[in-house]
């Protein structure tokens, strides 16, 4: 069992896209841990911070961070756990509101649908193998 980790360069660029500010971005990475290029999430991160406190912000950050490690992944079994992560943040932006957050892993669902062929954040990706009795 592994910790799980992004390139940190790549991962630099998709918080550019996400439109995450810089001081954001920071404060994530400096919170997590960096080493050999690669950022892999504290176990236990929190924001302890009092000026850095809006949702949108973070949920960008965990979304670009799980998008990442969706891309990254290698094999079936860590891109379904990694679409797991990017389910979470979904529902979790849907839930406090932040439709910005939640239309763009909706758009980045859609346009990833070939690579993990799940139509839907509210499909599951796990394949049931049929029993014989």
């Amino acid at each position: 069992m592994g910790s799980i980790a992004v390139d940190k360069n790549g991962f630099l660029t998709e918080l550019k896209s996400w439109r995450v500010p810089t001081e954001y971005a920071s404060a994530f990475v400096n919170k997590n841990v960096g080493s050999n290029g690669r950022i892999t999430l504290h176990p236990f991160f929190f924001n302890d911070t009092e000026h850095l406190t809006n949702s949108r912000h973070w949920l960008a950050i965990n979304a670009a961070f799980w998008c990442r490690a969706f891309r990254e992944a290698e094999g079936s079994q860590n891109q379904i756990e990694t679409l797991a992560g990017v389910r979470a943040i979904y529902y979790a932006a849907g839930a406090l509101g932040v439709g910005e957050v939640k239309a763009l892993i909706q758009e980045w669902w859609r346009i990833t649908i070939p690579i993990h062929n799940v139509p839907a954040p509210s499909y599951s990706a796990v394949i049931k193998t049929p029993t014989f009795h």
